[in-house]
């Protein structure tokens, strides 16, 4: 039961992993069977995003190259999907069962939009880092929904910030001094996401004083304000928008409503009818 230990385990890690099982194999030519030993019904593999493979028995893996790399797409779209696949002389078909690495959601500041964003964000899956440079917010008590609550001055822990999972930071702070002292440390990090609150004479006075320190520094990863425009008003309809946003980011759409999307191909199908 070693592969199953170790898929526990990558998840468990959050590393990102594939599940290959072998459902049919259809031989074309049965005088070939002697070449096929290896592929059998039920045969399974995990495929890591890294590229390393493990299963429990001897396979040649030159023959599963095909296998393994629409595992690898399928982890990497974040889709589990059966797979037909043409090995030697037979068709194999087989189901990619993906357990992707959960996003990670840097949540700076322990205020009130952070508790009703950090409940949100558990829902939908992300694994939360709730950092906060005091101690009577940072803790388990308040932020019950967090992976992981960090209290450290916010310098100190982004200037040894690992990213090898792309994270999404949001800066939450109860001041624009902390905002300019984190994003003096990340703004040159690639990361997806960083999104930042506060009223627009705030963070146009942080912007300002980065573009004095940091003249060749861009802001094209930076949301402020953030959101999507709904018209939020209280800390759950902000976390709300702030989500959204990070999603829409994340998924690589517009953000507009479904309902634009639908009209648009309404008009578009009658103008080709006429």
């Amino acid at each position: 039961m070693e592969l199953y230990q170790r898929l526990i385990s990558s998840i468990e890690s959050r590393i990102g992993v594939a599940l290959i099982t072998v459902t049919r194999i259809d031989l074309h030519d049965p005088n070939h069977y002697w070449q096929l030993t290896e592929f059998t019904v039920g045969t399974k593999l995990l495929v890591y995003a890294s590229g390393n493979v493990f299963c429990e028995k001897e396979l040649a893996m030159e023959d599963w190259q095909p296998l393994l790399e629409n595992a690898k797409m399928a982890l990497a779209n974040q889709k589990s999907h059966t797979c037909i696949s043409q090995i030697k002389s037979c068709e194999i078909e087989y189901f990619v069962d993906v357990y992707p690495q959960p996003l990670h959601l840097i949540v700076v500041g322990a205020g009130h939009v952070a508790k009703p964003l950090v409940e949100m964000g558990n829902k939908l899956g992300f694994y939360i880092t709730v950092i906060c440079d005091r101690p009577q917010f940072a803790n388990n008590e308040q932020f019950p929904w967090a992976d992981e609550v960090v209290c450290r001055p916010y310098t100190e822990y982004f200037r040894n910030l690992d990213i090898s999972d792309r994270p999404y930071i949001l800066l939450l702070t109860r001041g624009h001094q902390y905002d300019v002292a984190i994003l003096r440390e990340i703004l040159h990090l690639s990361v997806p996401y960083i999104g930042m609150i506060g009223s627009r004479r705030r963070i146009s006075g942080v912007f300002s004083q980065l573009h004095e320190d940091l003249p060749d520094v861009g802001f094209q990863h930076v949301y402020a304000p953030i959101g999507l425009d709904i018209g939020a008003q209280t800390p759950e309809e902000i976390a709300i928008s702030v989500l959204a946003e990070i999603l829409r980011v994340k998924n690589q759409k517009s953000g507009r409503s479904l309902k634009e999307e639908v009209r648009h191909f309404i008009v578009d199908r009658q103008v080709e009818e006429e």
